[in-house]
């Protein structure tokens, strides 16, 4: 069969000569369009590296003066240091809460600081970049709210959050970790130095490691640090968020519906009030809508169907012009004994063999732009400078990994669109066929 369909291609190279063209075409504009859509699709299904499912951030915030609410006698230190105090414990206590903890900023916050540290080796200072920081006030357990794991050879996390805490001890993720310190395991004598003020900079220990963490689902890699870190103590605390975890089996969702008067009710304390409430899994798709992420992946799947569609109805036209031309050479296979579907997987496995010949060359030809121009690698890493360690990162294996997808779908649409017209001119009766001949 093999030898047959490769004789037929040679014998009919100048009538499939559009055919073979237009499919080394397709094969770039795929790749232009299933590159993008295929990295979108990878950042945003990567695993979060944390219990998502369970989290609620509330916000709080302080009533100003003018006011009508506020009040004065809460405006002393003391009392407002009460006020904070009350209110997190309050937060700890919420129906079907399993913990919380203060933090500066939430992940996924579209404000959070970003904090550029260095160890005096200019060797990694100058590769690792910016590192995300989530603040926390000693006492908080951040990473038991969030449902985060401990990285090999690093404290448990409750070992961590029961340590003792001094201003600036720090939590990196593995991805920091193996950025700054590719050779050494461990925690021990790791610190950083963070510029503080114009002038000024402040030493960072590490004291513990945990598994990576995406502090948005556009920024693929898990460069993340918690950071002990509240110098002015609770009188200073204008703005900041309390993360709830959830119990088992809580929807995050539904528990918002079900307790957000209760959730501004028991955490109006002082001058505190709420000021929102959000499930993690809303936050995550509402920071996607702000930054156009969800209309572009939609426009890419789109795109990508149309794209689809439009292949599968041309090679069904241009193949059923084919066949219709050989209707004689059906014919006498016909009457030579040859059955309907050995007829049809002919057909097709010549559309297979052209289109594999034509994506080889497409798919080369693409290779000197991207060479040139580089892959799509998506939102990335944003300012992030550390490698994910994800194919989207390795020129190599995005390279293969996408020509595969891209190979399969061709062949897919081939099959599609070779099937119907082939059905049809197998199934011809060969006296019809060879009556005018």
């Amino acid at each position: 069969m093999l030898k047959i369909i490769f004789k037929n291609l040679w014998n009919r190279r100048r009538a499939n000569a559009w055919i073979f063209a237009e499919l080394i075409l397709i094969t770039i504009l795929s790749w232009v369009i299933i590159d993008d859509a295929a990295v979108g699709l990878h950042d945003r299904y990567m695993p979060l590296g944390y219990d998502a499912d369970r989290v609620v951030n509330v916000e709080i915030s302080t009533l100003p003066r003018q006011s009508k609410l506020y009040r004065e006698e809460y405006a002393d230190s003391a009392a407002n240091a009460d006020a904070y105090r009350a209110l997190l414990g309050k937060a700890s206590r919420l129906p079907m809460v399993e913990c919380s903890a203060r933090v500066h900023m939430h992940i996924n916050d579209q404000g959070t600081s970003i904090d550029q540290l260095s160890t005096g080796n200019p060797a990694v200072d100058t590769l690792a970049g910016y590192t995300y920081s989530i603040m926390f006030p000693a006492g908080e357990k951040p990473l038991s709210a969030y449902g985060v794991e401990a990285a090999e050879g690093s404290p448990s996390i409750e070992e961590l959050e029961n340590r003792t805490f001094s201003e600036g001890d720090q939590i990196i993720t593995e991805s920091v970790d193996r950025a700054y310190w590719p050779d050494r395991r461990g925690i021990h004598g790791k610190r950083f130095i963070m510029p503080y003020g114009e002038n000024d900079t402040i030493s960072l220990n590490v004291v513990g490691i945990i598994k990576d963490i995406r502090y948005q689902t556009f920024t693929r890699t898990g460069g993340l640090a918690f950071q002990c870190w509240d110098p002015e103590g609770p009188s200073a605390n204008k703005q900041f968020s309390i993360v709830l975890r959830l119990k088992e089996g809580v929807n995050s969702a539904d528990y918002v519906n079900n307790y957000v008067k209760t959730i501004n009710t028991e955490l109006r304390e002082g001058n505190y009030y709420v000021t929102g409430v959000n499930d993690q899994l809303s936050l995550i798709s509402s920071v996607e809508d702000s930054r156009g992420l969800t209309a572009k992946r939609y426009m890419n799947f789109a795109l990508a169907a149309l794209f689809l569609t439009n292949l599968i109805l041309g090679v069904t036209g241009c193949v059923w012009l084919q066949t219709g031309k050989r209707v004689k050479e059906m014919g006498v296979l016909r009457s030579f004994g040859a059955g309907s579907g050995q007829l049809i997987r002919m057909l097709i496995g010549e559309s297979i063999v052209m289109a594999t010949i034509a994506f080889a060359i497409g798919d080369l030809i693409f290779l000197q732009y991207a060479v040139a121009e580089g892959l799509n690698t998506g939102h990335g890493n944003n300012v992030m400078f550390i490698d994910s360690g994800t194919w989207v990162e390795n020129f190599g294996a995005h390279f293969a990994i996408v020509s595969a997808i891209v190979y399969a779908i061709i062949i897919v649409c081939v099959v599609i669109g070779t099937y119907f017209p082939a059905r049809h001119a197998a199934n011809i009766n060969p006296v019809d066929a060879l009556r005018d001949e």
